[in-house]
């Protein structure tokens, strides 16, 4: 019998470890803090990718025409493949296919936001397009203005990560840099 007793206390003792170390929510709440911040992070890095590409795309194509809607279009629909890839992407990842789980309401509801908050971000860089006149003063504007947006999001990412928020944010704004560069040597020697 005390042989009983101590299995079922030790058993008890460790449920309660576990529970300890699940994620807390609280009752009637959408996501845990530890799930809100995973999904803040996956926010914040598919940004990355779709500002760099939609200001990237648009700078090669500015080389190739002057035609501001199609310099506009060409950084939009890129911006809005790569927003989505990023934004549904996940639903159908590796660990849920191999686990047969299945999509909530609140899991596409999340995703549409975000592609939705994407599509907003990523439009920024691309509105000088369309209000100057001087297409030199518009691609100058459009890529500093991504350059700032992924500095800005590089800062709240460091933080997130415990990472120096400064260096992290530079080094976004760099990589932004270099990519830009390349997609506009890329159309100006290679292409045109």
């Amino acid at each position: 019998m005390p042989i009983q007793e101590l299995k079922t206390a030790t058993e008890n003792e460790n449920n309660q470890l576990k529970d300890n170390n699940q994620p807390k929510t609280t009752k009637g709440a959408l996501l845990s803090f530890a799930e809100l911040e995973s999904k803040i992070k996956g926010v914040i890095f598919g940004l990355f990718g779709s500002i760099m590409a939609s200001f990237g795309v648009a700078l090669g194509v500015s080389v190739l025409t002057p035609d501001r809607w199609t310099i506009l279009m060409s950084g939009l629909i890129v911006g809005i493949a790569s927003s989505f890839a990023n934004s549904f992407g996940p639903l159908v990842s590796k660990t849920r296919l191999i686990t047969s789980q299945t999509y909530s309401r609140i899991d596409l509801a999340q995703a549409t936001g975000s592609l939705i908050l994407t599509f907003i971000v990523i439009g920024l860089p691309l509105i000088s397009y369309l209000l100057m006149d001087d297409l030199a003063i518009a691609r100058t504007i459009s890529v500093m203005t991504g350059l700032v947006l992924l500095f800005i999001f590089g800062v709240h990412r460091a933080q997130l990560e415990n990472e120096s928020p400064l260096s992290y944010a530079f080094t976004m704004a760099l990589i932004g840099a270099v990519g830009a560069a390349i997609c506009y040597l890329i159309a100006f020697y290679l292409i045109k």
